[in-house]
């Protein structure tokens, strides 16, 4: 895995559409679908293998390979926790910590708060009391992204989301918000999450922070140099 964060720049952004052009976003590594893999799937790379335990499923709870969603959870919270300077970002820049929320509902048994243990996990691994607010929720309506070719739109996903005052607490406004996602994929996520976060708290800035960011390969790479 890469030592540091990349920021979504130009060439990035061609692979996420739904992105804004002024989205500032960062991500750590490379996700390579499975289709484009050869057959070899989550032993493609350190970040299919760290993302496919990260993404276990809930039903997966006390089997022998549940050991390795909690060892990823691990290995994220302690790389972000190197990534950004915490006291700065946390005490002069008073940013909050927002999870995207998995797709299940709440209170559906596959409901999966993976992105929120990463952030207790740099939170406990930094020893700041970090503004972390869980406040976005999904219906279930949409199957997670990874799961379903039927891709819903920004518009489509907002509809999905719903924010919770009491865990947002928009009387309380932030400097800057970090939100958080395991993959960046089209970025229709991203925009729907950040146009409700929009709503609440008007003009503070968004930074994406992404595990991975999904990368297609270019069937027409070995041609360039014809």
């Amino acid at each position: 895995m890469p030592q540091r964060l990349t920021m979504v720049g130009d060439i990035e952004r061609r692979d996420h559409h739904h992105l804004p052009p002024d989205a500032r976003c960062y991500f750590w590594g490379d996700y390579t679908p499975h289709e484009h893999t050869n057959g070899l799937k989550w032993r493609y790379s350190p970040t299919n293998q760290l993302i496919a335990n990260f993404k276990k499923k809930m039903d997966r709870i006390g089997m022998g390979d549940w050991h390795h969603k909690a060892d990823a959870t691990a290995t994220i919270a302690t790389a972000f926790s190197g990534f950004w300077r915490w006291p700065e970002v946390a005490q002069q820049h008073r940013v909050a910590l927002i999870p995207m929320p998995p797709s299940k509902q709440r209170d559906d048994p596959m409901y999966d708060p993976r992105m929120l243990n990463v952030l207790r996990g740099i939170a406990t691994r930094t020893g700041l009391a970090l503004d972390i607010r869980d406040c976005l929720s999904s219906d279930g309506r949409y199957a997670a992204s990874h799961e379903s070719d039927d891709r819903p739109t920004p518009d489509e996903l907002y509809d999905s989301m719903t924010f919770d005052a009491i865990a947002g607490r928009p009387g309380d406004q932030p400097r800057m918000i970090f939100l958080f996602d395991d993959m960046l994929t089209t970025g229709a996520h991203y925009l729907a999450a950040t146009r409700h976060l929009g709503e609440h708290f008007p003009g503070v800035p968004i930074v994406g922070n992404f595990v991975s960011r999904r990368v297609v390969p270019n069937p027409f790479e070995d041609l360039d140099d014809l």
